[in-house]
């Protein structure tokens, strides 16, 4: 790994203040954490934000990596859920307000890179790795996605089978495909996710009739 990649993280760690770090246990929100417990020195609080509490895809890499840190993570409802649950759009910065006000925590730490899309190099084109305005850490901002998939292989990070199938993108908040991707491979967590969000199921019910299982 270059020295430019480390950058970000470095001048972060300096700061040393306590903060909030979420983490999806996808690859960039991965590389990310493992960097934050390597190399910041100031104290973390750690959230994930769920789709549907208890999924086994996600809590046996969540277990994981609390027992490889020696940390606790936080469970908290994603806010794309509390959009279902309260039939009105949550928006994220309000239920990341929300957490800063629970943990009593002013930075929040974000496995987030410029070079992920276009719309998100267009997003963070003027943000800087320390952003003092809303008071967010990226420290991968401005990691390729060829030095993230090395740093993964470097150090052995678990992700979640859906990469290896073909996936972009961890299935915290699964779309449709994601969604007939979890009912044909991971049946007990679909019924989970139907048990709380019936009206999802016609979505995986149409995929599987046009062809898509």
């Amino acid at each position: 790994m270059g020295k430019d990649c480390y950058s970000a993280i470095n001048k972060i760690s300096a700061l040393a203040e306590p903060c909030l770090v979420g983490f999806s246990t996808g690859r960039d929100s991965a590389v990310m954490l493992d960097l934050m417990c390597r190399r910041y020195k100031g104290e973390m609080t750690f959230v994930h934000y769920y789709f549907v509490p208890n999924l086994d895809y996600k809590e046996r890499l969540l277990r994981f990596y609390e027992k490889k840190y020696g940390i606790t993570i936080h469970r908290r409802p994603h806010w794309i859920t509390l959009s279902y649950m309260f039939g009105r759009r949550v928006e994220q910065g309000d239920v990341m307000k929300a957490t800063r006000k629970e943990f009593n925590l002013t930075y929040f730490a974000l496995g987030v890179r410029r070079s992920e899309s276009l719309t998100r190099r267009g997003l963070l084109a003027h943000v800087e790795d320390i952003d003092e305005k809303f008071k967010y850490f990226y420290p991968i901002i401005d990691f390729t996605q060829k030095q993230v998939e090395g740093y993964v292989r470097l150090h052995g990070l678990p992700l979640g089978e859906e990469y290896k199938d073909g996936f972009k993108h961890d299935l915290s908040v699964p779309d449709d495909k994601g969604l007939l991707y979890i009912a044909n491979n991971y049946p007990s967590d679909y019924r989970k996710i139907i048990k709380v969000f019936p009206q999802l199921e016609a979505k995986v019910f149409r995929l599987k009739r046009m062809g898509g299982a």
